[in-house]
């Protein structure tokens, strides 16, 4: 491997990384969840990809032509510029965004699927081993603390290098579900799924002590999801499709029943049915979502309508809604919303598709990981459509990655239908 390409997988390592906020607390001030540096950081990462992908001929026209329903989200946040209550946030933000999907589109464009697998697999052992150093090597920085000024009622609990336990403790879900992914596929052989033990151990035990009762239920949730997909890929087309006629009314019921749902299962574990006040929030939040519904209040600044609303309402606002749908919402209406689910919801069809075919394994359930993962994570989360963020740019990567083969597979189809002869061209061109 020569120099060129090492550096390439550097550079997707570290920017991998700074995606999942695990460099914040190095690169920002104690407290901060930004700084100049930061700003920079994610910046330099979008402009190396987008001068990497205007390097090859016809492939900003390609990514275009190809990707275009991944693009849309995008390209709605920037033209929320036009309506937004505060221009100059949203044009940060809406270009800051603009530069993750770029980082993305170059994962997608200079790593194949196995290689960005293997990628994801080193980014875990590193983020999980990294948080576990700093908690132990400064407790101060990795654990919540009576001082603090922000948030000083946590204390105690573990937030390793991302600042709240919340964020850590969902960050190591995340990365528990993809060393499952690595042991299952045997990601570096017996060696690699020996090294997978000890990481399993300090992932769990980090979830446990960051007290976040959203990590918890991911940490359960996900990897049974996931393991079910699994197992239908194993058995007949006859047996698989038996089994989602009777899985399916199960899972509209959850979706419909979420919040009934995730409070029964809080409630037994012994935690607050009410998510720490977060349905409360959810109710003032749809309120103040009325006059903006549509389109929103503008990317990055949507929440400065609710809150003011919500102020009117209720004498004071959170600083957000604790749930990605309403946030995301409040920034580019349900319509923009609906079009990011429509991104991932075409994503998790492929990536299902692909894996009860039997075709790119790895990719396709690494890919219903984020989606599942952002399904419902957003629930009592918000990280949906973030700029700098590790969730979007692997949506987009495994997107991208997935309509390239469902492209490649109808090519070869094409090419054996002409190959048979004419009436066989003629039959698959009908």
């Amino acid at each position: 491997m020569n120099i060129v390409r090492l550096s390439e997988f550097a550079i997707a390592l570290f920017g991998l990384a700074f995606m999942s906020e695990t460099l914040t607390m190095i690169l920002a001030t104690p407290g901060a969840i930004s700084s100049p540096l930061v700003q920079v950081t994610g910046a330099g990462l979008g402009f190396y990809s987008v001068l990497s992908i205007l390097s090859r001929r016809g492939e900003a026209s390609r990514i275009i032509s190809t990707y275009w329903l991944a693009l849309f989200p995008v390209c709605f946040a920037i033209v929320s510029l036009v309506w937004t209550v505060n221009f100059g946030v949203t044009l940060r933000r809406a270009g800051a965004l603009g530069l993750t999907t770029a980082f993305g589109l170059w994962l997608a464009m200079r790593f194949t699927p196995k290689q960005l697998f293997t990628l994801v697999t080193v980014l875990v052992a590193v983020i999980i081993i990294a948080n576990f150093a700093v908690i132990q090597v400064n407790p101060a920085r990795g654990i919540h603390q009576a001082t603090d000024l922000l948030a000083p009622h946590h204390a105690g609990s573990w937030r390793g290098m991302l600042g709240h336990k919340n964020d850590f403790g969902r960050m190591m879900a995340l990365m528990f579900c993809f060393l499952v992914l690595a042991f299952l596929f045997r990601v570096g052989g017996a060696g690699g799924r020996l090294a997978c033990i000890p990481l399993f151990g300090l992932a769990g035990f980090m979830i446990v002590k960051s007290s976040s009762a959203q990590a918890l239920l991911l940490f359960v949730l996900v990897p049974l999801g996931l393991v079910l997909m699994l197992s239908m890929s194993k058995v007949s087309a006859t047996q698989r499709a038996l089994l989602l006629v009777l899985v399916a009314p199960a899972v509209v019921i959850s979706a419909l029943s979420a919040q009934a749902v995730m409070a029964w299962g809080l409630g037994l574990v012994g935690r607050d049915p009410t998510l720490t006040g977060r349905t409360d929030i959810w109710e003032v939040t749809l309120l103040g979502l009325q006059d903006i519904a549509v389109a929103g209040g503008g990317y990055g600044a949507g929440w400065e309508v609710v809150a003011a609303r919500i102020t009117a309402i209720m004498g004071n606002a959170p600083g957000h809604a604790h749930n990605g749908y309403l946030d995301l919402a409040a920034d580019i209406g349900f319509f923009g919303l609906g079009l990011v689910l429509s991104v991932m919801f075409w994503n998790f069809v492929m990536s299902f598709r692909n894996l009860m075919q039997g075709v790119l394994p790895e990719i396709s359930t690494l890919a219903l990981t984020v989606l599942l993962f952002s399904f419902i994570g957003n629930i009592a989360g918000s990280f949906l459509l973030l700029h700098n963020s590790i969730y979007w740019v692997l949506i987009v990567a495994t997107y991208c990655q997935l309509v390239n083969a469902a492209r490649e597979n109808r090519y070869n189809a094409r090419q054996v239908a002409f190959a048979e002869g004419p009436y066989e061209a003629r039959q698959w061109a009908t």
